[in-house]
C-alpha cells in the first residue's frame, strides 16, 4: 500500500487527499498581530465548498468587530485561551470550546496568552482570500512578536482596501465590552438547533457511539443552515470499530481531519498515512475512507461540508453520556451502515 507522508502546503489542485504537518500549511503573518494564519484546507481545492483555517499567537489586542454578508465562522480553541465576542455574548475559551458566528453577526476575537491556537472552518470556501491579500507569507518558525513598522503605511490602507474588495464589513463605532461568566444555558448537552450564535463548553454537546467509537457534536447541519457539521471523534485500539475500518465514502461531501490526542491511521483509496497531534489530513468528496486507531487512546476533530461522518454516528448511533470512550464495543449491523453510506 502506497504511504502518503504529512507535507508543509496543501495542494492547489482539487480532488486530491493529503496530509500537513503539524503548525504547517500555507502560512500568513498578519502585521502587528503576533500570530500566523495557516490555511489547512482551501476554495480550490474542496471546489468553494469549505476552508479550514488555523491561527496560533500570543497575547494582542482585539481584532475589531465586524461581520460577514455569506461567511459563517466558527472557533474551537486548541492550546492557551482566546476572547470571542459574538452578539451580545462574550466569552473566555480554552482548549475544546467553541463558539459559532453566522452570517451578519458582529464579532472579534483576542488572542489571550504566551502561545494559543484555534482552528475555524469558513463557509462558503473561499474567503481565506482575504488572509492572502492582508497577510504576509511567512517562512519562520511561529510568528514575529515584535514589528517596528509604521500601520499607517503597511497595514491601514490595505485593511480598508480588504473591505471593500471582501466579505468583511468593519464595525469600528463598536467597543469590547466586559468578558461574561460561562451560564449554566451553555453548559448543558443541547445545541440551539437553529442558526444563531452560540457558545459550546469542552465536553459539552450531545454525543453518539457507533461501535467502539464516540462522536461528540459542536455543530450539525441544523446550526449552520445545512453547510457544515462538526465534531470531535474519538477510539482506541482496543476496539474493531468495523465501520471505520472498513471505510466509509460521501459523495457530495468534504471532510478534513485535525488530530489532538493520540495517533490515528487513516486509508484514502488505498493510499496510508498516520497522524498524530496537530496534524491534519483532508479527504475530498467521493473518496473513500478507512479509519484505525492506533493507540490506546485517540481523538480528531471532524469538519465536514455537510452532514457526513458527524452526522452518520446522529442518525446511526446510540446517544451516549460517558465522558470517557466506552470500555465494551456496541454491535453494529455493518451492512446496514454500508447502505445508508
Amino acid at each position: 500500500m502506497t504511504t502518503l507522508k504529512p507535507t508543509d502546503t496543501p495542494p492547489k489542485e482539487a480532488g486530491k487527499a493529503y496530509a500537513l504537518g503539524s503548525l504547517c500549511g500555507e502560512v500568513y503573518y498578519i502585521p502587528f498581530s503576533k500570530s500566523a494564519m495557516r490555511l489547512l484546507v482551501t476554495g480550490e481545492v474542496s471546489e468553494g465548498a469549505i476552508a479550514l483555517v488555523s491561527t496560533g499567537g500570543s497575547k494582542s489586542d482585539p481584532i475589531g468587530f465586524h461581520y460577514h454578508r455569506e461567511a459563517h465562522d466558527v472557533f474551537l480553541c486548541l492550546k492557551g485561551h482566546i476572547n470571542i465576542w459574538a452578539d451580545d455574548q462574550a466569552r473566555t475559551m480554552g482548549p475544546g470550546d467553541f463558539a459559532s458566528v453566522p452570517p451578519g453577526i458582529t464579532h472579534q476575537y483576542q488572542i489571550v496568552g504566551d502561545h494559543s491556537e484555534f482552528i475555524g472552518i469558513i463557509v462558503p470556501g473561499g474567503w481565506e482570500e482575504f488572509f492572502r491579500f492582508l497577510g504576509e507569507p511567512y517562512a519562520g518558525a511561529m510568528w514575529p512578536m515584535t514589528d517596528d513598522r509604521n500601520p499607517m503605511e503597511v497595514l491601514i490602507p490595505r485593511l480598508k482596501e480588504a473591505a471593500e474588495r471582501f466579505d468583511m464589513v468593519p464595525q469600528p463605532h463598536l467597543k469590547s465590552f466586559e468578558i461574561q461568566p460561562w451560564a449554566d444555558e451553555w453548559e448543558n448537552n443541547a445545541l440551539p438547533g437553529a442558526v444563531r450564535p452560540y457558545f459550546l463548553r469542552a465536553g459539552n454537546g450531545p454525543a453518539y457511539q457507533l461501535g467502539g467509537s464516540v462522536v461528540r457534536v459542536l455543530a450539525s447541519s441544523k446550526e449552520s443552515g445545512g453547510r457544515f457539521a462538526i465534531g470531535s471523534l474519538e477510539g482506541s485500539s482496543f476496539h474493531r470499530n468495523e465501520v471505520l475500518a472498513v471505510g466509509l465514502v460521501f459523495p457530495s461531501v468534504h471532510h478534513a481531519f485535525h488530530v489532538v490526542e493520540g495517533t490515528i491511521e487513516f486509508h484514502v483509496d488505498g493510499v496510508s498515512v498516520g497522524l498524530t497531534a496537530a496534524e491534519t489530513l483532508y479527504v475530498p468528496k467521493g473518496k473513500k475512507c478507512q479509519i484505525r486507531f492506533v493507540s490506546r487512546y485517540a481523538k480528531t476533530y471532524v469538519f465536514a461540508s455537510g452532514g457526513g461522518l458527524v452526522e452518520l454516528f446522529v442518525k446511526e448511533g446510540s446517544p451516549y453520556s460517558s465522558p470517557i470512550i466506552p470500555e465494551t464495543e456496541a454491535l453494529v449491523e455493518l451492512g446496514h451502515i454500508q447502505q445508508v453510506n
